[in-house]
């Protein structure tokens, strides 16, 4: 075997070398792409939930923000519809909006099939308790800030379970 073929193929093999590598780097960064992708949904989730458990929980903040927002007719409406107080009716608004944005969060950082069963599951009784059914489609923080993908999923799988629930009665 002469020099040049030995260094022809030394060559190639660098140039495979070199090809293998790039397209580990690529699928590297598309890894480390998607992943701080779904750290940003799942922080920014975590930030919304903290939010809403506070308006939940503490009276004094919630009763601020309603005021300094001006969102006393939307929860004189809710009161009214369900013979609560305003109070009654914001505190069960912010938690109902902390479970959407939980559930926002698993979904937006969710590929495996088991996993978006399992969330199904947990959005089933959005469609049997009429404060979160009333939540999910008037509150400020739901529809209107959620991606359309995710009011897709939901919609699609109270669609689902109502239809389930009519074949069995």
């Amino acid at each position: 075997m002469n020099w040049e073929v030995v260094a022809t193929l030394a060559e190639v093999t660098a140039a495979v070398g070199v090809i293998a590598s790039l397209i580990y780097v690529a699928l590297q960064l598309r890894t480390s792409h998607i992943t701080a992708a779904d750290t940003n949904r799942i922080n920014r989730s975590s930030g919304v939930c903290d939010i809403m458990l506070s308006l939940a929980t503490n009276d004094e903040f919630r009763r601020s923000y309603i005021k300094v927002n001006r969102l006393e007719p939307y929860f004189e409406e809710m009161a009214s519809e369900f013979d609560v107080s305003l109070d009654d009716a914001a505190r069960s608004d912010f938690a109902n909006t902390y479970w959407f944005w939980l559930h926002w969060g698993q979904y937006s950082s969710t590929t495996d099939a088991k996993d978006l069963e399992d969330l199904k599951i947990v959005i089933y009784p959005y469609a049997d308790m009429p404060g979160m059914k009333y939540s999910w489609n008037k509150s400020y923080m739901a529809k209107p800030c959620l991606d359309k993908e995710f009011i897709e999923f939901v919609e699609s799988t109270l669609a689902t379970y109502e239809k389930e629930k009519s074949r069995n009665l």
